[in-house]
């Protein structure tokens, strides 16, 4: 095996979870919006939703120059 393919193997996984991320981004907005928060809760959880959000693009991001990088040794 070589290093453009464990390149290519570790990017998908970093994209995977950053996939995951932005779904899991996705549901907890949805379930914010159906609970009719506070503006403090609403505040809060734009937060922690932007948090998640960043780190989930992040990982996605990363994962795709891991791939490109090793498509590109391949």
């Amino acid at each position: 095996m070589g290093t453009a393919n464990i390149l290519i193997g570790v990017g998908l996984v970093f994209i995977v979870v950053g996939l995951s991320g932005l779904v899991y981004c996705i549901n907890l907005a949805r379930r914010i919006k159906t609970m009719k928060p506070t503006d403090e809760e609403l505040k809060g959880a734009f937060y922690k939703i932007s948090a998640a959000n960043m780190a989930s693009m992040g990982s996605a991001f990363l994962g795709l120059a891991l791939v490109l990088a090793g498509l590109i040794l391949n």
